[in-house]
């Protein structure tokens, strides 16, 4: 699941820690679970216009298996093993665990319904994603009293979030480069730097009126980083780290890639010493560069170690460098910079001066008679992903063969990390996904082989979806929903969609089931479903959310979300086979095939309602404010384009509509994901904003008054 945007649901909260390993006999169970090659694939036929046929005499249940826990155990132990490395968007793991649902859907005899066109003649619906960046090599030359010097290798690196371009212009050192009107501290005051380069330094000023620790700075002298390079890094394309629930939908916890902050504009006084930690992150640093008009910024490390090459190509609008301090130092002599920090673990210098606290922003210092050249090129890395679809007919002649039950869940994960996504950030290892979502696959694929044996095909076709590149912001139920399938011709026939993420976890007999607001029909269809199940249910309204269910929700499809809750191993190297309770699947996949078999046998279609905002987690997420909008991270134009927006929300109120696309946000302009959680993070809740949209080509301002975040 998305690894951010999520509000804290009724269900456990989030305590990080790591473990490893997969069981023996798990492991064991993969080459048991392997299908066999495929078949010769048959298209699907067009539904069935024949008389109706009688239903049948003693209608088929779905009952518990007691061989299903084995079945789930080793699909799921194939699904997160050392081969499949992950299943990362774009990463041969995944394209093995797509052929492996496929050939599973062709063991059940469902048809492929993936492919373009009305013949279907392939399970896998193919669609390019954003999966990283390539990164030229940076450039970086500064010209002094005639002379001109450059950077080798290995001392310099284009910045996260650079923007591509060659830039040029006098060098103008701007401390940390923080802008915090509420905390009285404003690295640029006093200077114009329009179509200069700023020179800023890693991490952020120690500030009076606390203890600072081990890491103060000075003026110009250090930093007191969240992170090795300027903050830590935000969870991904979402923005910020994440929170506790993974499915709740809101915003992530801070704006600027640390700890989310009290409350960066009404700081208690005196001001505490780490009151500037949430400014710290590199990308914050190239939005407040930009709004001050420069021309480019160097990024000066605290230390001799480079961050790694930016794996997101979405730019902050300036292009940017990081290098290191001992570069910075024979750079710019005039600049006065201390020496570099000692790498973390290393022994500390004897006699080491510590830095004062700082007491205010020092003046910008302009290196007279220094120019600075940057060149940077960073390109968006598409990669094939795909859906893949398997097709339960209705059975001939009835009257409902024209819709369609979805379920579904997402098969990728994260690879081997070492993105911002990943929980552990700084670790290149396999993320195995066993409960994200190898769980939910494993269901999904109980659920198709279930319906799959019942004596006689249901009234309504059934569609089973594992969905592809849903980390990287439900990219691939998007893609469903804007290009359906040719007989769908669009989601009007879509009666229900039930989803499944993180349903491998199960404890004390718990269940989430959410969206149940997205209809009125929802409550006695799950209660039905749920008899001797021996389930302790508990029920959430929301139709949005962190997976790929909102993308269903925004189309305006009832949908239902299974979910057994969050844990320490999320999106953590530790996330394995081993944990999963395969018996508690079991279960789930019971109560989603009960879910789907009734939906197929009602008579009248469920009725779609606006879910009420949910008071314990809709929109919050750390941010002191909330406006209701659902982003489209698919999307990758200027600006921030919205998939819909909460009913009864500051959004909905104001007038913004799905489609809308936010480029400014008070006087903040607004090009990517990053810039609005920035811009998010600064509203105060019942303060009015002025929040512009693009809705067709016509720019259109809105007056939108926030409500209380978390």
């Amino acid at each position: 699941m998305v690894s951010a945007g999520r509000a804290a649901a009724p269900l456990s909260s989030r305590a990080w820690g790591l473990r490893r390993g997969l069981a023996a006999g798990l492991l064991a169970a993969v080459a048991a679970c392997a299908p066999p090659a495929a078949p010769p694939r048959q298209p699907a036929a067009p539904p069935a216009s024949k008389p109706a046929a009688p239903a049948p005499a003693a209608p088929a249940s779905i009952e518990v298996d007691p061989a299903a826990e084995a079945r789930i155990a080793a699909d799921v132990a194939y699904l997160a093993s050392p081969e499949l490395a992950g299943r990362g968007t774009g990463e041969p793991g995944a394209d093995l665990a797509a052929e492996f649902i496929a050939r599973r859907f062709a063991e059940l005899k469902l048809s492929p319904l993936g492919g373009p066109g009305s013949d279907a003649k392939a399970y896998r619906q193919v669609f390019d994603a954003r999966v990283g960046a390539d990164v030229a090599p940076a450039a970086l030359a500064v010209q002094r009293a005639g002379r001109k010097q450059g950077v080798e290798a290995g001392k310099l690196v284009t910045a996260d979030g650079s923007a591509s371009g060659t830039v040029s212009g006098a060098a103008v050192l701007v401390g940390h480069g923080v802008t915090a009107p509420a905390l009285s501290w404003d690295d640029y005051a006093g200077r114009d730097i329009e179509g200069k380069i700023a020179i800023v330094l890693d991490g952020v000023p120690t500030l009076d009126g606390g203890s600072g620790g081990a890491a103060q700075a000075g003026a110009h002298g250090g930093a007191a980083p969240a992170g090795p390079h300027g903050g830590a890094a935000p969870a991904g394309p979402h923005g910020g780290a994440a929170p506790a629930n993974p499915h709740g939908g809101a915003a992530p916890a801070n704006p600027h890639g640390g700890a989310a902050p009290a409350d960066p504009h009404h700081a208690p006084s005196p001001r505490p010493a780490d009151a500037l930690r949430d400014f710290g992150s590199v990308r914050y640093k190239l939005r407040t560069a930009r709004e001050h008009k420069a021309a480019g910024v160097i990024l000066v490390a605290a230390g001799d170690e480079l961050p790694r090459v930016p794996d997101d190509a979405a730019s902050m609008g300036i292009p940017a460098v990081v290098i290191t301090r001992s570069a910075a130092r024979a750079l710019f002599p005039a600049a006065g910079l201390a020496p570099p920090v000692k790498p973390a673990g290393a022994a500390p210098e004897k006699h080491a001066a510590v830095k004062p606290a700082a007491t205010k922003a020092v003046a910008p210092k302009p290196l007279d008679g220094t120019t600075v050249e940057i060149t940077t090129k960073v390109t968006a890395r598409m990669a094939p992903a795909s859906n893949v679809i398997g097709l339960l007919s209705a059975r001939d002649g009835s009257p409902h063969a024209g819709e369609y039950v979805v379920v579904g869940a997402h098969y990728d994960h994260l690879g081997y990390g070492g993105t911002s996504f990943s929980r552990a950030p700084g670790v290149h290892a396999v993320h195995p996904g066993a409960d994200d979502n190898a769980s939910g696959t494993a269901m999904l694929l109980e659920v198709a082989r279930r319906f799959a044996s019942l004596p006689e095909r249901p009234a309504r076709n059934l569609l089973f979806i594992a969905f592809g590149a849903e980390e990287l912001g439900t990219i691939g139920s998007r893609h469903f929903v804007d290009h359906p399938p040719a007989p769908l011709a669009g989601m009007k026939p879509v009666v229900a969609m039930i989803n499944a993420d993180m349903v491998g976890r199960m404890r004390d007999d718990k269940l989430l089931v959410d969206g149940l607001g997205t209809s009125p029909d929802w409550q006695p269809i799950v209660d039905d479903a749920a008899r001797g199940l021996g389930l302790t249910l508990q029920f959430g309204v929301e139709g949005f959310g962190a997976s790929d269910h909102a993308s269903f929700t925004a189309s305006r499809v009832p949908i239902a979300f299974l979910f057994t809750g969050v844990h320490e191993d999320y999106h953590r190297p530790s996330d394995t086979a081993d944990k999963i309770n395969a018996a508690g699947v079991s279960r789930c996949s019971v109560l989603a095939a009960r879910m789907a078999l009734s939906l197929s046998r009602r008579d009248a279609r469920l009725a779609f309602t606006d879910a009420p905002a949910d008071p314990h987690r809709s929109m919050r997420g750390g941010f002191r404010a909330s406006l209701g909008t659902m982003p489209d991270y698919a999307y990758q134009g200027p600006g921030v384009k919205l998939t819909g927006v909460r009913p009864d929300a500051p959004a909905s109120r104001a007038g913004m509509q799905a489609g809308d696309v936010i480029v400014r946000i008070g006087a903040h302009a607004v090009t990517n994901i990053h810039d609005f959680m920035f811009a998010l993070g600064d509203l105060e809740p019942g303060r009015e904003v002025e929040i512009e949209v693009d809705r067709g080509g016509t720019r259109v301002p809105l007056k939108v008054i926030p409500a209380p975040g978390r």
